[in-house]
């Protein structure tokens, strides 16, 4: 999912949003910078290092940036960005919902990501043992 994806899901669950763009656009980079720092820099050996909002991060984003949670996991993006909004301006029970949502698809996320790392490092072991 891109950028810019992600923003217009999240305007179309989430429409009229009193919420600028700009700090829709920071929390999209500080969620991939933590996934990043939390889940994917342990697991994933680089293999996602040219992607995500957080990607290079002192230049502006672009809509078309790959964000770096690979789909199906992607979708927990708008669920974010939905949280953030309703617990900005207050609406708590929609907050929930919506966190409860994106909590799930970040375990899932983070289950894949521990076996993803595991059948890398079992591929990995016999070629180790025999050198």
């Amino acid at each position: 999912m891109t950028i810019g994806e992600a923003l217009e899901r999240a305007e179309q669950l989430r429409p009229n949003c009193r919420i600028e763009t700009e700090t829709r656009l920071q929390w999209l980079r500080e969620a991939d910078a933590l996934l990043r720092t939390k889940l994917f820099d342990r697991a994933a050996a680089g293999a996602f290092d040219a992607v995500g909002a957080d990607r290079p991060w002192e230049q502006p984003v672009q809509d078309d940036q790959t964000l770096l949670a690979p789909p199906p996991f992607d979708a927990l993006y708008p669920h974010l960005l939905c949280a953030q909004m309703d617990a900005a301006l207050g609406e708590t029970d929609r907050y929930a919902g919506e966190q409860a949502q994106y909590n799930s698809i970040l375990a899932e996320l983070s289950a894949w990501l521990r076996r993803r790392a595991n059948d890398h490092c079992i591929n990995a072991a016999p070629a180790a043992i025999t050198q």
